[in-house]
This record gives structure tokens, C-alpha cells and sequence, in this order.
């Protein structure tokens, strides 16, 4: 399974409610990643995506993955 960024967007756009919030958010420094941004583990190989997609999904919904 390919995990699409435009995909996480979704959730992410539920979340947040504001594109220019899911935007800052790829962008902004996370503890989640260990002060790295979403952007730059997502673009560091599939292990990344994965990780940002399981950030994400647990975040819309809490004990899901």
C-alpha cells in the first residue's frame, strides 16, 4: 500500500478544519518526531510514511492502529 500525502490531507483537514493548518502542520517542528517536521519523516522512505500515517490515523481516531 502506497500511502499518499493528498490522502493524509484529509484527515489532517478534519482535524485542523483549515488548509493553512494542515499546511503549517507538515511544516512545524514535532515531538512525535522527535523535533523533526511530518514533512521531513514522511520524505524519508516508506518506514516515515508509515510513521506519520499512524500519527495521524491515531490522532482522528484514538486506539484504532
Amino acid at each position: 500500500m502506497t500511502i499518499v500525502k493528498v490522502s493524509l490531507n484529509k484527515y489532517l483537514y478534519a482535524l485542523l478544519g483549515r488548509q493553512e493548518l494542515v499546511d503549517q502542520w507538515w511544516e512545524s517542528p514535532n515531538k512525535a518526531f522527535e523535533g523533526r517536521t511530518p514533512n521531513e519523516v514522511y520524505l524519508s522512505g516508506e518506514d516515515g510514511r508509515k510513521q506519520v500515517a499512524k500519527y495521524i490515523i491515531d490522532n482522528v481516531n484514538p486506539g484504532y492502529s
